[in-house]
């Protein structure tokens, strides 16, 4: 009776611990995965990155301006009151050494006409004087000390005309017609021009800039929080919206040791070379500074930001080792900033990573 009742008891058991046994057998095995291979057309369309250790930074987020090179900057003024009688250029115009680009009509230049003009009068005065002089000596009816004070009265006229045409030079004066030329003092661009035909201008007054566009600097906006983090010579990459997608790389050149008492900022200066000239004075731009990382200054893996696909809160990468082998990698990352996300496991280094359509491959593998 008792080893009836255990028999059927015992088979229960081995079917229970069978059934239980299969059943965590079954949740162990992972379905296979078909096949996936890229498609020549496509893998076109794809770009493909080396996972690499580098230094660990963070990226402060500044603003800036772009600004001629004051270096090469030349603010053209008048030297003399006048009158424009003609301007022969215009805003952006390239212009040659020595080109006029003003022409004013000023008493000065009237002046110094009028001086010369009686100058060399008086020079040829005084040379028929000497000439006649030099005759009668000859014949006894002048004497040396005559002909020593007419030649000393012709060196002085001729000292005073040297001087007026110096002063005529120096205001690029033409004694026929009274103008006086404002010419470029160097080759570039009309970066600014406040002058126009018939305008009356005083002493002094601001007519036109040149500037070369080959160099150009950024004035960048520092606020008190983060001045100490930026230094002379950290890397800066320069980005606009007028150039979606590029930037450009410079360093911090100089930064100012007071703060800007109207805006509240203490200014920087990057230089950067201004390939094609497509970055123009005036233009808004965004600046990242990059900045060491308190604790974390040693190399840790690096992927590129364009390679990191979040989905369901969890950061992946698609993983690539040739066209018929790609894999999905979850990541965790450490740290991270405009063009980097650092990870410490969960990838090696010379792992290469889908950088651009990427969420194509990625949503192809996840749902096979």
């Amino acid at each position: 009776m008792k080893g009836n009742f255990l028999m059927p008891l015992t088979l229960l058991s081995i079917c229970l611990l069978w059934s239980c046994q299969s059943t965590k057998n079954e949740e162990q095995v992972t379905p296979p995965t078909k096949g996936f291979c890229l498609s020549a057309d496509f893998k076109n369309q794809i770009k493909i990155d080396s996972i690499q250790k580098r230094a660990v930074f963070e990226q402060i987020a500044l603003n800036g301006v772009i600004q001629y090179d004051q270096d090469e900057l030349a603010a053209l003024k008048s030297p003399i009151p006048g009158i424009v009688q003609s301007v022969s250029v215009k805003m952006g115009d390239y212009v040659e050494k020595g080109q006029i680009l003003v022409s004013l009509k000023g008493t000065s230049v009237n002046d110094l006409g009028k001086e010369l003009r009686e100058l060399e009068n008086s020079k040829r005065l005084v040379e028929s004087k000497l000439a006649s002089l030099r005759s009668l000596l000859k014949d006894g009816m002048a004497s040396q000390r005559e002909l020593e004070e007419m030649e000393s009265e012709l060196k002085a006229t001729q000292i005073g005309i040297r001087h007026v045409k110096a002063n005529m030079n120096l205001l690029n004066g033409s004694s026929e017609n009274g103008l006086f030329y404002i010419r470029a003092p160097k080759a570039g661009y009309i970066v600014d021009k406040k002058v126009s035909p018939g305008m009356t201008v005083g002493d002094d007054a601001e007519l036109l800039s040149v500037s070369k566009l080959n160099e150009v600097w950024v004035s960048v906006n520092i606020y008190a929080n983060n001045l100490p983090f930026v230094k002379n010579g950290a890397p800066v990459k320069i980005t606009t919206l007028a150039y979606k997608g590029e930037s450009f790389d410079g360093y911090i050149d100089q930064v100012a040791n007071f703060f800007d008492p109207e805006e509240r900022v203490v200014k920087a200066r990057v230089k950067l070379l201004n390939k094609d000239l497509r970055l123009k004075p005036g233009m808004s731009v965004d600046v990242l500074v990059e900045k060491a990382v308190s604790g974390q200054e040693q190399q840790m893996l690096a992927i590129p930001k364009d390679a990191i696909i979040l989905h369901n809160n969890q950061n992946f990468v698609v993983l690539y080792k040739n066209d018929c082998d790609l894999s999905v990698k979850p990541v965790d990352i450490v740290a991270e900033n405009e063009t980097y996300a650092f990870v410490k496991t969960g990838i090696a280094e010379g792992d290469q990573v889908l950088t651009e359509n990427e969420l194509i491959v990625f949503d192809e593998l996840i749902n096979r």
